[in-house]
């Protein structure tokens, strides 16, 4: 997944980052089943706010887009992750 963000008067960057994993989907860049990079890996690798892709995922789940799993990780601490749908 390629993430490239825009000056702000391409938009806020959580709708930014929607839009481009949404283009991703519609293009076959991202298949079904595939996940999605944490919110906080994600946030890391772009250098901006955990917040803003906590939003974009949010409002990507609200849509029908992806798919927020919540499970435990091999030391039994919750785990989220999204896949596309």
């Amino acid at each position: 997944m390629n993430i490239e963000l825009k000056d702000p008067s391409h938009g806020p960057i959580y709708a930014q980052v929607r839009e481009q994993i949404e283009g991703q989907i519609r293009g076959g860049q991202l298949a079904s089943g595939e996940t999605l990079p944490s919110p906080a890996s994600l946030a890391q690798k772009l250098a901006v706010d955990r917040g803003e892709i906590q939003r974009a995922y949010f409002e990507l789940e609200h849509a029908g887009v992806v798919l927020k799993e919540s499970g435990k990780d091999f030391l039994g601490k919750t785990k989220t992750t999204y896949r596309i749908k």
